[in-house]
């Protein structure tokens, strides 16, 4: 479970304590582009967070393509940038960025891209360790957690995997998007068969290799495996929308 931080004390981290945002803010009289607390990612293949507005100020960490933070700070301008402060959610880290290398999250219509697929808490984040290209839930041990479809599409695969995933089901949605969830101790879906965005899928389970009851979940395009935002410990409603947009779903 990460630390407990007050937006004061990460608005002080981040270097200007007394200017947090609230709502949107603006400097010299433009439009803001982001809010406080809303969902960015990164754009560009290699971004510098750093310390503090200015690019002298110390590297905390370079991240990549499509990591999601959180605004916490900003704006402000310096050195012909535009730097917000932003907690990193996958990394756990604060530091500042730079306007043009970033872009929100937050989806324009009334449906989401994709949903969470289970109700309970991130036990294993996106990234954690090397190689790890999904996101682990667990629900207090639950075997039979109801899984739910993140989204509508097709059953592509109901499978077995002795070594791996266990039993598992991967869900096709159209441009090459696939969602897979892992470990299942049971089905409520044929292969071939159409389902609806929440339908039961599934129930969570313990199978294949695994060190106990959670759902490993993947969202994939034409076989890569895209960034799913969220931190250690946080808590997920199923059916409620993951906080990223996925281009052409």
């Amino acid at each position: 479970m990460p630390r407990k931080f007050s937006r004061r004390s990460i608005v002080k981290s981040l270097g200007i304590a007394a200017t947090g945002i609230t709502g949107t803010a603006a400097l010299s009289g433009s439009v803001s582009a982001f809010s406080d607390g809303e969902r960015v990612e990164v754009t560009a293949s290699a971004l510098n967070t750093r310390e503090q507005p200015g690019t002298d100020s110390p590297i905390v960490a370079t991240l990549n393509n499509g990591e999601v933070g959180e605004i916490m700070n900003g704006p402000t301008d310096k050195d012909g940038y535009r730097w917000w402060g932003v907690h990193w959610l996958d990394r756990n880290v604060w530091g500042w960025s730079v306007e043009r290398y970033l872009q929100s999250t937050s989806g324009g219509g009334s449906e989401s891209d994709f949903d969470w697929p289970i109700t309970g808490y991130i036990t294993s984040p996106y990234g954690a360790r090397p190689g790890h290209y999904a996101v682990d839930f667990g629900a207090n041990g639950n075997i039979g957690e109801p899984i739910y479809a993140a989204h509508s599409g097709v059953v592509d695969i109901r499978s077995y995997q002795a070594d791996g995933c266990g039993y598992y089901l991967k869900l096709g949605h159209g441009n090459g998007y696939q969602t897979m969830y892992c470990h299942l101790n049971s089905f409520d879906v044929v292969q071939g068969e159409s389902v609806a965005r929440g339908q039961k899928i599934g129930g969570m389970g313990d199978t294949g290799n695994s060190t106990g009851p959670h759902l490993h979940f993947t969202i994939e395009r034409n076989g890569n495996h895209l960034s799913i935002p969220g931190y250690d410990g946080e808590t997920v409603t199923a059916g409620t929308r993951i906080p990223k947009d996925y281009p052409d779903i």
